[in-house]
């Protein structure tokens, strides 16, 4: 039994030492929901997929692929009546031959995080695991964990990007 519990938590302690699970699963819970109430996104037709990006450092593949896991467990590969599709890429691999719904970005550093930029389109919904990027870095959301989950919205991409989200939603986020 020893054994079990020991090997158990070596396999998690890679993943918890740099991410916070509760937080991950929280964001990932939220973000494609958030990401379905922008007013302007566009599918082709009623039964097409929502396309979701994990972007990642190399070194966080691992991660990704959870996170991808997660997602596609967590919705049923449903969201809202479309399918979802999950890609994950690391940073270096990121180009704009395909269009997102949502971007995910894992940490990473700052010029990685710009990389994001030439991938999705002005109708893109970006967000980030690390908060306190969110400013600097042209991201469009994030999740915050204080007593509850706290949605955070980034002023100025929501001005430059054109992204209408409700006014309830607006109205609970902490818009920065």
């Amino acid at each position: 039994m020893k054994k079990i519990l020991l090997s158990l938590a070596l396999s998690v302690a890679g993943w918890s030492a740099s991410y916070d699970p509760f937080l991950l699963d929280t964001q990932l819970s939220l973000l494609p929901k958030i990401a379905m109430l922008e007013k302007n996104i566009s599918f082709s037709h009623t039964k097409s997929p929502f396309k979701i990006l994990i972007a990642y450092e190399l070194d966080d593949e691992d991660t990704a692929a959870k996170c991808s896991k997660i997602l596609m467990t967590k919705f049923n590969r449903n969201l809202n009546g479309h399918p979802i599709v999950v890609t994950t890429l690391p940073f270096d691999k990121l180009d704009s031959s395909t269009s997102y719904h949502l971007i995910y970005a894992l940490k990473a550093s700052f010029s990685q995080l710009k990389k994001v930029h030439n991938v999705g389109t002005s109708s893109t919904v970006t967000a980030l695991y690390d908060a306190d990027k969110l400013g600097d870095n042209g991201f469009l959301l994030s999740i915050r964990m204080e007593r509850s989950p706290i949605i955070l919205i980034n002023a100025k991409a929501l001005r430059e990007n054109r992204i209408s989200f409700p006014d309830s939603l607006l109205e609970i986020a902490r818009i920065i």
